[in-house]
C-alpha cells in the first residue's frame, strides 16, 4: 500500500513562499573592495549582470555599476545606469502577483525588493541631475534634482499626548516635512539661472539659504553670473546601516570613515569651497528631527496611552514617514511612477507595520560617499588647467592633482572622489562615442553588450 502524506500548514507555507521567492536572489557586495582600490573595472566585471537582473537586489548593482561608471568618468554609461536605477527606486508595485514590491508576508525584510532608504534614492537623482547639467541639459538636470528633493518629503505620525487623547479617536497627529538638501536647493537655483527663471533661482537660493546658513557666501559665489566652474567632491564612505531595537526590527546607522576637503585650485586661482552634505545626517534626520529621538517619543506616548486605556493608529517599532510629492511643472514632472504608487505603497507599510515584525533591512548602496563638498569659482575658457584637490581622511593623505582639464564655453561641472591611491593624473574624458548632444539617454542594455 502507498502511504501518502498530506502536508501540514506550515509545509504549504513553506512551499508558497519558495514559490514566490523564486531562486537564491543574488547579492552585489562580493567586488566592493574594489571601489576602495580605485579599480572600478573589477567592480563593472563582477555585477554587469545587475543590468539585467529581475530579482530583490538588482538595484543594489546597478547603483553600484553607477558609482563605477562615475569614477571611470563613462558619462554616458553613468547616465543610462542612473535612469535604469532611478526607475527601479519609483515602481513600488511590480507586475508580479501580490504586491511583493511593498510588502513579503513570508520572508524577512531582506527579500523584499530593494528600494533603499530616502538618502540612497534621493542620490540616485542627483547624480542623473548632476550628469545632466554636465552636457548642459539644465531643464533636465533640474527635473531630476526637483524629483530627488521629492524623495525626502513626506510626513510622520506620533500619539497625541495623554491629556489629548479621545476615546474612539485616532489619537495621532501627523507632521509633514519638507526636504533639507541644500545642495539640491542650490542646484535648482543654479538651474532655473541658466533658464533665465530669476524668481525661481531666488526662491530656491534663499531655501538653501536657510537649511545651511554658514554656505550662504557659496551659495552667492555659485549664482554670480560670472562664475562657469563647479566642481563636486566626493568624500568619506556612506553611513553604516545597523540592526537596533526589539529582534533588531529598527535600522540604525553608525557613522562611517570621514574625510575632509581641504581646499580646491583650478589653475592658479582657489575656488570657493564648502562641505553642502553630510549623509549621515540625512539618513538618521527626517525634515531635521533626528529619527531616533522620533521613535523614542513615539514609543513612550504609545505606551502611556495604552497604559491609560486609550488606542492609537501608530503602531510598530518603526517610525512610518512616506514621501509626499509635490507640485511641479507638468513637462518637468519625470517621476509619475513613484507618484501613483505612493497609495499602495503607504497602505502596504501600514499592514508591515500592523501584521509582521522584520528584522532590519541592512542591504545599502555601500559606495555612496560620507559628505559631498562643492567648489565654485571662474576660468578663462578655451584652454586646459590644473585642478588640485586638496583633501586628507584620519591617517593619509586623499590629494588629487588632475592635468590637462578643459575649460569649456559655459558652465563646467567637474566630479571627483577621493579615495586610497587615487592620486590624480591626466584628466580622462568621455569618448566621442559616450556623447549624446540630444541628452537622450542609450538604453541600459548597451552597457551589457559592451
Amino acid at each position: 500500500m502507498t502511504c501518502r502524506h498530506s502536508p501540514g500548514h506550515g509545509a504549504w507555507i513553506s512551499l508558497l513562499a519558495a514559490a514566490i521567492s523564486g531562486c537564491a536572489a543574488r547579492y552585489y557586495d562580493t567586488a566592493d573592495d574594489g571601489y576602495w582600490r580605485n579599480d572600478a573595472g573589477s567592480m563593472v566585471e563582477a555585477y554587469r549582470s545587475a543590468v539585467d537582473d529581475t530579482g530583490p537586489n538588482a538595484l543594489l548593482g546597478v547603483e553600484r555599476l553607477l558609482s563605477a561608471a562615475l569614477l571611470q568618468n563613462d558619462w554616458r554609461t553613468a547616465e543610462a545606469l542612473a535612469v535604469r536605477a532611478s526607475t527601479l527606486c519609483n515602481i513600488f508595485v511590480a507586475d508580479e502577483g501580490g504586491e511583493r514590491d511593498a510588502i513579503s508576508f513570508f520572508g524577512q525584510e531582506k527579500d523584499k525588493p530593494f528600494k533603499g532608504e530616502p538618502h540612497e534614492r534621493v542620490m540616485v537623482d542627483l547624480y542623473l541631475g548632476l550628469l545632466r547639467f554636465q552636457k548642459q541639459d539644465f531643464e533636465g538636470a533640474l527635473s531630476a534634482f526637483r524629483s530627488a528633493m521629492n524623495k525626502d518629503r513626506g510626513s510622520y505620525w506620533i500619539p497625541v499626548e495623554r491629556h489629548l487623547a479621545k476615546r474612539g479617536s485616532d489619537n495621532a497627529d501627523r507632521y509633514l516635512f519638507e526636504d533639507d538638501w541644500p545642495l539640491l536647493q542650490i542646484l535648482c537655483a543654479k538651474c532655473h539661472q541658466l533658464l533665465d527663471e530669476p524668481e525661481e533661482a531666488r526662491k530656491y537660493f534663499e531655501r538653501a539659504s536657510t537649511t545651511l546658513p554658514v554656505m550662504k557666501p557659496l551659495f552667492e559665489d555659485l549664482l554670480d553670473p560670472e562664475t562657469n566652474v563647479l566642481v563636486i567632491v566626493e568624500s568619506g564612505r556612506a553611513p553604516l546601516k545597523r540592526k537596533t531595537g526589539p529582534h533588531g526590527a529598527e535600522l540604525g546607522y553608525v557613522q562611517g570613515p570621514r574625510a575632509t576637503v581641504d581646499g580646491v585650485w583650478l589653475g592658479e586661482s582657489e575656488l570657493s569651497t564648502g562641505t553642502c552634505e553630510d549623509l549621515h545626517y540625512q539618513a538618521t534626520t527626517v525634515g531635521g528631527r533626528e529619527v531616533d529621538k522620533l521613535n523614542q517619543l513615539k514609543a513612550e506616548r504609545r505606551e502611556v496611552l495604552q497604559a491609560a486605556g486609550f488606542t492609537t493608529a501608530v503602531a510598530g517599532y518603526m517610525l512610518l514617514a512616506a514621501g509626499s510629492g509635490g507640485h511641479r511643472r507638468a513637462d518637468r514632472n519625470i517621476q509619475m511612477a513613484g507618484l501613483f504608487a505612493l497609495a499602495a505603497g503607504i497602505a502596504a507599510m501600514i499592514i508591515a507595520d500592523l501584521v509582521i515584525d522584520p528584522s532590519a533591512d541592512v542591504r545599502s548602496w555601500a559606495t555612496l560617499p560620507g559628505q559631498i563638498s562643492l567648489a565654485v569659482g571662474r576660468a578663462m575658457p578655451g584652454g586646459r588647467a590644473r585642478l588640485l584637490v586638496r583633501g586628507r581622511g584620519d591617517v593619509q593623505d586623499l590629494s588629487q592633482e588632475w592635468l590637462d582639464v578643459p575649460v569649456e564655453k559655459g558652465m563646467n561641472l567637474y566630479w571627483t572622489r577621493l579615495l586610497p591611491g587615487r592620486k590624480g593624473g591626466s584628466w580622462e574624458q568621455p569618448r566621442e562615442d559616450q556623447v549624446d548632444g540630444h541628452g537622450k539617454a542609450p538604453n541600459e542594455n548597451e552597457f551589457n553588450s559592451n
